[in-house]
């Protein structure tokens, strides 16, 4: 609320109509509509809800992108993978910064998988090499997709301000790796 009073007065100082204001708001919570993706934002939840879920959606990103890091055939995947694990520790260390703050302490999460992520992770390490890259592009489209319906929800709908803007913060960057595990998969994966 406080954002959107402060968004209301800048732009009014600035001289801003309502269509840019609006402009404003949506380039903080993404530009992918619900089509672009795939998926609809999930509706509200907890805040330890959705701390859980995201922190078990950074864990497996990043376990996932290691191993492609190592097991990958191609170089674009490689590196593909190498920037997931650095935005997405990064994710994680603002999403923990968040949990704390004068009004309330959310419990930190544990790292553990829930039972889908924890499946994909052990299909992926057991994939042969020559399945290796479409495997694990198939499931950072798919990751991206849940990732994005959870953040681009808890953006929209969230409680928490410190998570809500956690979330905001978190849905562009959501939709440009959707947008390259796109581009990098094969034409009869990515569609």
């Amino acid at each position: 609320m406080l954002n959107r009073l402060m968004l209301a007065g800048t732009a009014a100082l600035l001289g801003l109509s309502a269509p840019v204001m609006a402009q404003m708001a949506t380039e903080t919570t993404g530009m992918a509509t619900s089509a672009d993706i795939g998926v609809s934002p999930m509706g509200p939840m907890a805040a330890g809800d959705f701390v859980t879920q995201v922190a078990a959606s950074d864990q497996y990103e990043i376990q996932a992108s290691r191993l492609a890091a190592t097991k990958s055939s191609r170089a674009d995947v490689k590196a593909y993978a190498k920037m997931m694990v650095s935005q997405h520790m990064a994710t994680s260390k603002s999403l923990m910064a968040a949990l704390r703050n004068n009004e309330r302490t959310i419990a930190r999460p544990s790292n553990k998988l829930n039972s889908e992520q924890a499946a994909n992770l052990s299909l992926l390490k057991k994939a042969p090499k020559a399945s290796f890259d479409n495997l694990y592009l198939t499931q950072q489209l798919q990751a991206h997709q849940q990732a994005w319906a959870l953040q681009k929800g808890y953006a929209l709908n969230g409680t928490d301000p410190a998570l809500k803007q956690v979330a905001a913060t978190a849905v562009p960057m959501i939709e440009q790796h959707y947008q390259q595990a796109k581009a990098l998969a094969p034409a009869a994966i990515a569609n």
